[in-house]
């Protein structure tokens, strides 16, 4: 049999040494350079350095982007440590996940996300790889090295991306093949067995053809263990991008790109708190175990996860009035898990009462997501700008999942999904830029959605499962065409100052139940969800570009929010749970904040707070069902929203020795916190999360701009924090975040 592990660690010691005979770079590319140029705001030696993003289907910079944006360069993404979705979500405040399982997690916006896995539902907030969009959880399984940068917009994005957004959406753009030689190598070695590997080569073809690969390997022996040495909580991962850019003529190219992404990891690690005390003075809940290592599962589980695609993008300036982009895509998953859910064994689930010896989650999910965008974008320095297009996008998703209530099953019940989806959009915004500074700019998206969704219900015994029921034949439909838009105005006062306001809305298309109880409930989506958002932001730099401050506040009115919960079900046993799904209306009132000081060399500070008031002002919350099948409601009107905490803050501070001929340190502290959170709507505290507060540290050693040396410590106090729980009565399950880690990054740039 191969051996994983050593395959992985074979990847990273041949791409240090594939590294080493790159040809050295020795100067800009001119077009790269041009295309990272801000429009105002030129860099200075000593000033804050501009980003350009695409958050408005054009390049812009960040301080005059009419949109709350939080964004990271390649080079931000490196020096922080930030590796992964949830590094980069912890990163980003107003933010948050549903982090089970760890393959598939979904980001939440400003409260707004959808824990919905199954096969007839969407992400509220998603994600976008170089345009192209991730349809599923598991699709964000993807390799951050050698991002150009990554763009977090916060709010509905319902005009200029393809299936609308209404949250939030995360866009990842990867760095493209340049015309000069040029070679990077990372490697990490740290705590936990932690060894990862990366390389990227780009190589000139010919005068009008580059390539740029990037191969990756991530391995952890994992931060918890079983009681006989297995490992929980680990990582193990492969990847490669490769890239070709083909120079067709002038103003005209082609880009091809093609990604893969395999992920092996053993089961996470659970513990069942609700034997500990519960507190009804601050804080609330279940207490924590202090620093847990060890878990006792009965039976070890696996993730496994292979994700990724190819794209074509063809670019022209041939027309003359526009640039003419059109882009065909498709994006690939084959996902299956199984999770021992009570992580322990039968003894203990006796001494706790639990009721039953074992409860175990197995699934598996197959999908592809095919697309396709045509768009047009006006050129020129006129005081009229626009964009236009079509987008098509068709979805095919199958899914299986299983609750055992046993360590050996003696029973079956078994849920099947298969979802058939499209979605055709038409889309254009124009903005008009007066002399004086304002510009006012207005935009639309019609979009026609039609899921098809197929279910079926197979119980008994192992030995002679039946079928409960089968829609396969009258399946459940979802249709709607929906108008979306955005529209607003901002002002440019002078170079330090821009202010905008705008009315912007989302729509997300019906979803169906994963685990319904009867064919009539199997064939009923929900409603769709709609969002209204109403923000003003104020984006400014000060004293020479050395003080930034930007602000914004924002009212969201949400209706027809999916919400998903598992909850008891009576009728299929003491401990069986129903995933079930609700709609409700909810309003979210928030402000986002970013301060960045730079007023010396040696000196940097970043700090960024966002406050949210996120409540129902509709919700009859499914909370269990009875001995007959029947549905128990709860009035949850007035709570706050799951995963949502009110007040969170990243801050991070750096300082820098002068450059010398030995070369410069950097040191820096980041800082993370929270307020408390709820897992669940009905907000009883059984699901809750304390107020938290984690640190960072890191200094770096550079001999000169190629070479890098980092020592760094993440969860520096060795903070206990749940990043995960359920609780189903006579349950809580509860997953905790990484412990403290000490390590050692290298990097080298050629």
């Amino acid at each position: 049999m191969i051996d994983r592990r050593a395959l992985w660690r074979t990847a990273t010691a041949l791409g240090a040494l594939m590294a080493a005979p790159a040809y050295a770079q020795t100067s800009a590319d001119p077009a790269r350079t041009a295309e990272q140029a801000p429009d105002t705001n030129t860099e200075t030696e000593t000033g804050i350095k501009d980003i350009v993003v695409t958050a408005r289907r054009r390049e812009e910079s960040l301080q005059s982007a009419p949109v709350t944006v939080t964004a990271f360069s390649g080079a931000q993404l490196q020096e922080k440590g930030i590796t992964n979705i949830d590094r980069l979500i912890q990163a980003t405040p107003g933010v948050n996940f549903d982090a089970n399982p760890r393959a598939a997690p979904r980001p939440f916006f400003r409260g707004i996300g959808s824990s919905n896995q199954g096969a007839g539902g969407d992400p509220s907030s998603v994600a976008f790889l170089d345009g192209v969009y991730l349809a599923r959880g598991a699709m964000l399984g993807i390799d951050f090295y050698d991002m150009e940068r990554v763009e977090v917009l916060k709010g509905p994005q319902g005009t200029l991306w393809g299936k609308n957004v209404v949250g939030g959406a995360i866009n990842f753009i990867t760095a493209k093949p340049s015309r000069e030689a040029e070679a990077s190598a990372q490697i990490t070695i740290a705590e936990y067995g932690q060894l990862n590997g990366h390389v990227m080569l780009n190589l000139p073809v010919t005068d009008g053809i580059s390539t740029r690969l990037v191969l990756g390997a991530v391995t952890n022996n994992g931060y918890r263990r079983t009681q006989d040495g297995h490992p929980l909580d680990d990582e193990n991962m492969v990847s490669a991008r490769f890239q070709t850019k083909v120079d067709i003529g002038a103003g005209t190219s082609l880009l091809l790109s093609a990604d893969i992404a395999n992920q092996d990891l053993s089961d996470n690690s659970r513990y069942n708190v609700i034997v500990l005390p519960f507190r009804t003075t601050p804080p609330y809940g279940y207490d924590d175990y202090d620093k847990p290592r060890i878990a006792n599962p009965d039976r070890l589980g696996f993730i496994r996860s292979q994700t990724g695609g190819l794209r074509a993008e063809l670019t022209t300036d041939a027309l003359g009035f526009a640039s003419w982009t059109t882009t065909a895509a498709w994006r690939s998953l084959d996902y299956s898990f199984s999770n021992d859910l009570d992580g322990t064994n039968a003894a203990t689930n006796l001494a706790n009462h639990l009721g039953t010896d074992g409860l175990q989650i197995i699934g598996l999910e197959k999908a592809d997501s095919y697309s396709a965008e045509s768009r047009l974008s006006s050129l020129g320095t006129g005081s009229l700008s626009w964009v236009a297009g079509l987008y098509y996008n068709h979805d095919t998703i199958y899914r299986e999942r299983e609750t055992q209530q046993q360590v050996v099953a003696t029973s079956v019940n078994r849920f099947n999904g298969e979802s058939r989806n499209d979605s055709y959009a038409v889309f254009g915004e124009a903005q008009y830029k007066f002399g004086f500074g304002l510009r006012v700019f207005a935009g639309g998206r019609f979009t026609q959605e039609k899921k098809v969704y197929r279910a079926s219900r197979i119980r008994g015994t192992p030995a002679a499962p039946v079928v409960s029921y089968d829609i396969s034949a009258t399946p459940g439909v979802f249709e709607k065409g929906v108008f979306t838009y955005r529209a607003g105005v901002d002002f440019r006062a002078n170079e330090h100052i821009f202010a905008f306001a705008t009315i912007s809305t989302g729509f997300k298309s019906g979803a169906f139940q994963e685990q319904p109880g009867t064919a009539a409930l199997a064939m009923v989506p929900t409603a769709p969800e709609k969002v209204t958002n109403y923000e003003i932001g104020l984006k400014t730099d000060w004293f020479d570009r050395r003080l930034r401050a930007n602000i914004s506040a924002f009212r969201m009115d949400y209706q027809d929010f999916q919400t998903i919960k598992v909850v008891p079900d009576a009728s299929g046993g003491p401990l069986a749970t129903r995933l079930t799904v609700d709609t409700a209306d909810a309003t979210i009132k928030g402000i986002e904040t970013e301060f960045i000081a730079q007023p010396a060399e040696w000196f940097d500070a970043t700090l960024r707070y966002t406050y949210l008031h996120p409540y129902f002002t509709r919700f009859i919350q499914t909370a269990a069902f009875d001995a007959s099948g029947n549905p128990v409601f709860v009035d949850a009107a007035g709570n706050r929203l799951s995963r949502t905490p009110k007040h969170a803050v990243v801050a991070d501070v750096g300082v820098q020795t002068p450059k010398a001929d030995w070369g410069w340190l950097r040191a820096g502290v980041v800082m993370d916190y929270q307020s408390d959170i709820f897992d669940n709507n009905v907000n009883d505290y059984k699901e809750y999360r304390r107020a938290r507060t984690l640190w960072d540290a890191s200094i770096t050693y550079h001999p000169n701009d190629r070479w890098s040396a980092q020592l760094w410590v993440k969860n520096l106090t060795d903070k206990e924090y749940r990043i995960w729980q359920t609780n189903g009565g006579s349950y809580q399950f509860v997953q905790y975040g990484p412990p403290r880690q000490i390590g050692v990054t290298l990097n080298a740039a050629f």
